[in-house]
């Protein structure tokens, strides 16, 4: 199956001249139309072509390439395509098995060797002047896309952080060593849309390779607990103290200095260390990796300590197995629907848990995410309900607007949603080096066509970009209780302040992983490190979201108005105290 590729006709960019790269694209638009008709052979033709154009050669056009000349029947030409990218530059074991164009490829004794190829990755040792510059490209761009880079820090403190990380690099470092130098900068422009991802040599060298910790846990009054027992040993609910020889807290403290989030809140660092297990993920890439794990645990009933030795590690499959195992017999680690209304499980009350605002997310529901909110406030006006619990515990965001258009159906006078909404820049100078290569163009007119320089000099956004919501004519009048934690972040933050300053809502839970004034989200552009195939997400709009009361700290989220938290002994059983607390309100 083919890699799906977006064809413009581009300026310069990269190290090939206009017209080579103007041809480049012209014969890969050329070899999808003849995909498209199922003419594999000139398919395959013009992806030849095309790659000839190039001294940047793409690993999924090569990809490609190779699917075409397999159809074709063409196994040589096949293989040398593949040969050229697998274990080097392209790692998708499990897609490149399972790819139908390349059956013709299985029954070839060179199919085996291939396959190994991945299996056996290596990661790469590298100089330390590719690294320097490496890290100077980050740095750089941070500085000139990063909108909100100074919002939480001063120039001073991030230069530092800078200075203090690039004494690190070392010759000889791989991209995983490489990674735990970046970490802490990307995290130190404290906003969460910001990302640091591991290349894909990295990632498959874990995938087949790793070593992870096996066991799972959730953090609570920041101590952490372990949800599961291993075999014999009875460790569900305990407190874990050390791993191998580290103490829980120095972990921690390098785990969530690698977590970025917005201004100075943690809860969303705790909440994400643990969700989908990233507790062990972080600790497969900032420890050496090992075939054991001795371990210290304490039983909070009794403060009793116990010492546990030469645990076997687990490989990357057992250890997804053996998660979602775990995480299915607790109730709340995962949803399924993106939002669910109940109307006749608590009297005079209605239930409302949006889980999600991205559109995506619904389209795959096939759930009209309008058409379902209409319909759940007319049904709450028909019945009367005069108590309406709001659930956005697990809502990260998602698609601009959907958290306005639910505060239509809450409020009955109109509100101002931002102060300004600024962007970077119009342009930037790393495209090259950016997933926007070869439609930085896109980007370009987005900025320009949404954005105008202001008197002050910064770049804001225009009136109407997006449609905003008013009061509907029957809005909900009643009494709303709205549940949170670290996980409520960006549009679901957003959310939170809106219904903070709008409504007459009641918090219950955790301080919202989002920043109660907004945050640095919206467009992103990904950079991608030459040398080390790093890449780094810098969001280029900044959202100050407009709040009349400005009781919050700067740098925080929303704090509840009844701050809890589950014990261990509740999280396990499934007893949720939030919700209980909501109850306890209505009633």
């Amino acid at each position: 199956m083919r890699k799906k590729i977006a064809f413009l006709v581009l300026s310069f960019v990269g190290t090939f001249c206009f017209g080579q790269q103007s041809l480049y694209l012209q014969q890969l638009k050329l070899a999808g139309h003849f995909t498209k008709s199922g003419d594999h052979k000139n398919a395959a033709l013009a992806y030849t072509r095309a790659l000839k154009l190039t001294e940047e050669m793409d690993a999924n056009d090569q990809y490609n390439a190779a699917c075409s000349w397999s159809l074709a029947g063409r196994p040589d030409s096949a293989f040398y395509f593949l040969e050229q990218i697998a274990g080097k530059s392209y790692f998708d074991l499990e897609h490149l098995i399972k790819d139908k164009d390349l059956e013709l490829l299985h029954r070839d004794h060179r199919w085996g060797a291939l396959v190994n190829r991945i299996k056996n990755v290596k990661l790469y040792r590298m100089k330390s002047e590719a690294l320097y510059q490496d890290f100077d490209l980050m740095v750089s761009a941070l500085k000139e896309a990063h909108t909100g880079l100074y919002w939480y820090n001063t120039k001073p403190a991030f230069d530092s952080i800078c200075v203090q990380q690039r004494a690190k690099i070392k010759s000889g470092m791989t991209a995983l060593d490489f990674y735990n130098v970046l970490a802490p900068v990307v995290a130190f422009t404290k906003e969460g849309h910001s990302f640091l991802r591991l290349d894909k040599r990295s990632q498959a060298y874990l995938k087949f390779k790793g070593s992870f910790f096996p066991f799972y846990i959730k953090v609570l009054d920041h101590k952490v607990y372990l949800i599961n027992d291993l075999g014999n040993l009875k460790t569900r609910g305990k407190l874990l103290s050390k791993v191998n020889g580290n103490s829980i807290e120095s972990i921690m403290e390098k785990f969530l200095s690698y977590e970025p989030s917005d201004g100075f809140n943690t809860t969303s660092k705790y909440r994400w260390i643990e969700e989908e297990a990233k507790f062990n993920i972080y600790y497969s890439r900032a420890y050496p990796q090992t075939a054991y794990f001795d371990i210290e645990v304490t039983d909070p009933l009794n403060g009793q300590t116990s010492t546990y030795k030469n645990i076997p590690a687990v490989g990357s499959k057992e250890f997804n197995d053996n998660y979602k195992k775990v995480g299915s017999a607790i109730q709340g680690t995962f949803y399924t629907a993106p939002i669910i209304l109940k109307t006749d499980s608590i009297p005079n009350t209605a239930l409302l848990t949006i889980n999600s605002f991205s559109e995506k997310k619904y389209k795959t529901a096939k759930i009209n995410f309008k058409q379902f909110i209409k319909e759940a406030f007319e049904q709450i006006d028909r019945k009367n309900l005069q108590n309406l619990i709001l659930d956005i515990r697990n809502n990260g965001g998602g698609n601009e607007g959907y958290e306005e258009y639910v505060m239509s159906y809450l409020i009955e006078k109109d509100y101002k949603k931002y102060d300004y909404v600024q962007a970077s820049a119009f342009s930037y100078s790393f495209y090259a080096n950016s997933d926007y290569k070869y439609d930085y163009q896109t980007l370009d007119s987005i900025m320009v066509a949404e954005h105008y320089r202001a008197n002050d000099g910064r770049l804001l956004r225009k009136e109407g970009v997006l449609p905003h919501y008013g009061p509907r004519d029957k809005a909900f009048k009643g009494k709303i209780f709205v549940l949170t934690t670290g996980l409520t972040y960006s549009g679901g933050a957003e959310f939170a302040t809106l219904l903070k300053n709008y409504t007459n809502a009641v918090f219950i839970g955790e301080e919202t992983g989002g920043g109660y004034y907004g945050n640095t989200s919206g467009i992103r552009i990904t950079l991608k490190l030459p040398a080390s195939k790093l890449e780094i997400g810098i969001p280029l709009l900044k959202f100050a979201v407009h709040t009349e009361n400005q009781s919050q700290a700067f740098g925080r989220g929303l704090i509840p108005d009844y701050k809890i938290e589950p014990t261990i002994v509740e999280y396990l059983s499934g007893f949720d105290p939030l919700m209980q607390k909501a109850l306890d309100l209505v009633r």
